[in-house]
């Protein structure tokens, strides 16, 4: 695995909503935070919104603003909003993978920069590349940057019902600690 930092710049985000008297206005202007995922530092995520339920609320004025930012800490139990949907960028270093695993979620992930393998659980791999979109609909999977490149992906994460396959619920996988 890459022994250096992401070389992908830090990720903006700009927010929208009214003031008082119903005109738009930039609620926020900002560098989000990047957040370390791994013990070596290397890869990580940035949380760009987080709104816990679909429709969302766009209610609010300037100051009252009742919506969610995704700045809780990362981690499986904030990866999925239930009744909602997150938005975050991951960079993922050279050599970099996750654990098996299932969310109760339908993910669409955008591949901006380099590659990345999906692998499902039955062993079936897919590579994806710069510009490719994949749609991960619960099923478990893991990502491997099999690349001596870093690569960024954007993921919009829509909370699902668990998935039901001829009456058997295969809810949430996580991998034992």
């Amino acid at each position: 695995m890459s022994k250096t930092a992401s070389p992908f710049p830090e990720v903006r985000r700009v927010i929208t909503g009214h003031t008082a008297d119903a005109q738009p206005v930039l609620l926020r202007d900002e560098v989000t935070e990047r957040v370390f995922v791994s013990p070596d530092h290397l890869n990580s995520v940035f949380n760009i919104y987080r709104t816990d339920q679909v429709p969302a609320n766009n209610d609010g004025v300037q100051g009252e603003w009742k919506d969610v930012i995704a700045d809780k800490p990362f981690g499986k139990d904030t990866l999925v909003s239930a009744e909602g949907a997150v938005v975050r960028v991951f960079d993922y270093a050279p050599g970099a993978t996750s654990p098996m695993h299932r969310t109760e979620s339908l993910d669409f992930g955008i591949i901006h920069s380099g590659t990345i393998t999906l692998t499902l659980d039955d062993g079936v791999t897919k590579t994806l590349n710069k510009g490719d979109v994949i749609v991960q609909r619960g099923t478990i999977h893991s990502w491997k940057n099999e690349s001596d490149e870093w690569t960024r992906m954007y993921w919009v994460v829509v909370g699902a019902k668990a998935v039901e396959v001829n009456g058997q619920v295969l809810g949430e996988q996580w991998p034992k600690p």
